[in-house]
């Protein structure tokens, strides 16, 4: 299990260790600090290797054991030719938010998280790099004192500037900030009101900086003072890492409190915390590596709880189980797809074919008797048949008696016909169910009927969708994402399968889950009808969680593969997705990795 913290819950994480573990808060700071310490030194000695882009495009997919520590890591990487200041092949840095921005888009950014199991030192020393750390008077300041003592002891050149005057600075922190100060180390106060061309000027010169300023606990808008520091974090072209989480970012939501630092690499404390894994979280965090505190996770999280767990490909290998030698089409599912439409054939045919390529053994696409026939030509593998217009309930029927599960709602349309079919089905039918596109639409302004259905439902919306159904924008639902999904399982009762990056399973019983995998590339029409066809397939041989799981993770995956075959994030056709699920599956069910092989 991968767990994901709430800030209140990584609040009582600590706490619990401190007060009921006895563990000592300047402990906890000093394994904090030295962890983003090990993964920082890895980050230079990997640059300064000039590791070449596809090398570190597929680091991620590398075990974390078992490898040399710095390998644990992904390098991130810069623009061919470049490397760290000062060294052979280095370009002189341009200056500006347009050339920072530039610097970043031309480094390989896929955000993905990497668990770091205490690697202790993996770097060769000593660190050829210049440091700027910039430290807020908090604890998240405290580690940033820890991670610039470790980088001198390790040879770095350090300097730490501070956005507050040192009084400001207590507990932990100050422990930690007096021990920097007295060992020698290098530090710049910049209050407010003080000028910040000593803190520019050294960023002109700095391979790397470090921004230590807020933490987990941050709930406010940044302004002001602090506002202007971030400013221009963000302007400097060197590698930007955060601690814990890039300052500014709300650790619930992941939305921006005003202004908020672009990272290039986080690195976060403990575990994740739920902001890192929204869109625009991750685009703010980019990579993330998760550094333990040195305490037994089990005990405290018994306590504390967390809220949502990662999809892992190990539990969805398990799911996958070898089919019987005698298994027959019937046995191996049986799947309607109700979809379809004039103008929309491809939604339904899309659809169907995924179903089929993840091991339905029958799949008949349901639809109107113009499209039908329009289709007739198209379909060799699959079957259809029509609903009557003027029959719409008992062709409905005929065509739903013994399926295992429905996917509906793709390309069906949004006229008063469409919306019969639909309400018979998912309100009236007692079966499984995936409710996808036009049928989710269909209740708009009345979301709580779907609390009413029968049979288990799998709803599969994008924000818009979810937004539609909630009263608010996609903004509005991208904003909170999971907020906006455990209000939609409140509602429907139904699961919940937010899309995007980072794709949020939510169930009923509160449970979340997240998928880390996918990139890009899947943002291609007919997308998610492919997801809906793959679920729908799975509901045959699976629960429904554990359908959705499997679906949503093996089409991320697809995504990756794809990318990694070909080099691209942009390009992929939706059917070249199902042409992929077979091999994914195998690969899952052995416990292989389908990056590796």
């Amino acid at each position: 299990m991968i767990p994901v913290l709430s800030r209140a819950q990584m609040r009582a994480f600590d706490k619990h260790a401190i007060h009921q573990c006895h563990v000592p808060g300047v402990v906890l700071m000093e394994n904090a600090g030295r962890g983003a310490a090990d993964v920082i030194s890895a980050i230079i000695e990997g640059r300064s290797a000039g590791q070449p882009g596809d090398a570190a495009h597929r680091a991620p997919h590398l075990p974390a054991s078992g490898l040399s520590p710095a390998r644990a890591f992904w390098p991130a990487t810069l623009p061919s030719g470049a490397g760290l200041r000062g060294r052979p092949g280095s370009v002189p840095p341009p200056n500006g938010r347009r050339d920072a921005e530039e610097a970043r888009a031309a480094r390989i950014r896929s955000f993905p998280v990497r668990h770091v199991p205490s690697p202790g030192q993996p770097a060769t020393y000593p660190l050829h790099a210049r440091v700027v750390v910039v430290c807020g008077a908090g604890n998240n300041g405290g580690d940033g004192f820890v991670v610039a003592r470790h980088l001198i002891a390790r040879g770095a050149e350090v300097q730490v500037f501070l956005a507050a005057r040192s009084e400001k600075v207590t507990g932990d922190s100050r422990i930690n900030h007096d021990a920097y100060v007295d060992l020698g180390g290098a530090l710049t106060e910049l209050p407010p009101g003080a000028s910040l061309a000593p803190l520019e000027v050294a960023l002109a010169e700095a391979d790397l900086v470090v921004d230590a300023i807020f933490g987990t606990g941050l709930d406010r808008p940044i302004e002001g003072h602090l506002a202007d520091v971030i400013g221009v974090l963000n302007t400097a072209t060197c590698l930007c890492i955060a601690l814990d989480v890039p300052s500014g970012l709300d650790a619930d939501s992941g939305a921006p409190l005003g202004a908020a630092v672009q990272a290039d690499e986080t690195v976060t404390f403990g575990h994740l915390k739920i902001g890192l894994l929204t869109p625009e979280g991750a685009r703010l965090a980019g990579n993330v590596h998760v550094v333990d505190l040195g305490v037994p996770d089990r005990p405290i999280l018994a306590q504390v709880g967390y809220v949502a767990e990662v999809l892992r490909k190990e539990t969805i290998g398990s799911s996958l189980r070898p089919r019987e030698a005698s298994v027959y089409k019937h046995q191996a599912g049986n799947v309607l797809v109700i979809a379809g439409s004039s103008g929309k054939l491809g939604a339904a045919l899309l659809t169907a074919r995924a179903a089929m390529r993840t091991g339905a053994g029958l799949v008949t696409i349901c639809t109107w008797a113009d499209t039908a026939r329009a289709m007739e030509s198209r379909v060799v593998e699959l079957m259809t048949t029509s609903i009557d217009p003027a029959r719409i309930a008992a062709s409905l029927d005929g065509a739903l008696a013994g399926r295992r599960a429905v996917a509906i709602g793709p390309g069906l349309g949004l006229d008063e016909r469409a919306r019969a079919a639909v309400d018979h089905v998912v309100l009236g039918w007692d079966g499984l169910k995936v409710v996808d596109a036009d049928a989710l639409t269909h209740f708009v302004g009345r979301p709580e009927a779907l609390a009413t259905a029968r049979g288990s439902l799998i709803m599969t919306p994008h924000s818009g969708e979810l937004g539609r159904l909630l009263g608010r924008s996609a903004r509005a639902v991208e904003e909170d994402r999971f907020g906006a999904v455990r209000e939609a399982v409140a509602l429907t009762r139904a699961i919940v399968v937010l899309k995007g990056a980072r794709t949020v399973i939510a169930l009923p019983d509160g449970r979340m889950f997240i998928c880390m995998a996918g990139n890009p590339a899947l943002a291609t029409a007919g997308s998610g009808d492919v997801l809906t066809g793959m679920i729908a397939a799975l509901l045959c041989s699976m629960d429904p969680s554990a359908a959705a799981s499997a679906g949503v993770l093996i089409h991320a995956l697809a995504g990756d593969v794809w990318r990694a075959q070909t080099g691209s994030d942009r390009g992929l056709l939706a059917g070249e997705i199902a042409e992929l699920v077979p091999g994914l599956i195998a690969a899952l069910a052995a416990g292989s990795d389908p990056l590796s092989t």
